[in-house]
């Protein structure tokens, strides 16, 4: 991931204020949106592997990770270890509070 890549995943990752649920991943730019796509397929993926798929320094890699953990899209595992920390995805971004349904809705139903 060149200089551009990486600045632009990070606008991307932080230019919204809601949860990133596993599904949004695909409106993220290459190489970001298919590693998170394997990570969200695994449910879990390491600093290590994170940092190397993106072809960045674990210092860089672990940005990204800190702001997908604010977005709810990572948490830290609790197999991570002094050697290697590991992340998993986390399904409870994938819902988000629903509106309230309208106030016809059974009106509408009964016809």
């Amino acid at each position: 991931m060149n200089q551009e890549q990486y600045e632009r995943a990070l606008l991307e990752i932080k230019a919204g204020k809601e949860d990133i649920r596993p599904s949004d991943v695909i409106v993220f730019s290459e190489p970001l949106r298919s590693t998170l796509t394997r990570a969200v397929r695994i449910g879990r993926i390491s600093l290590t592997d994170l940092a190397r798929e993106l072809e960045l320094e674990r210092e860089r890699a672990r940005e990204i990770v800190e702001l997908l953990i604010n977005r709810n899209l990572l948490r830290v595992s609790s197999f991570s270890n002094d050697k290697e920390t590991f992340y998993e995805t986390r399904l409870s971004a994938m819902t988000r509070p629903l509106g309230r349904p309208p106030s016809d809705i059974f009106k509408k139903l009964d016809d």
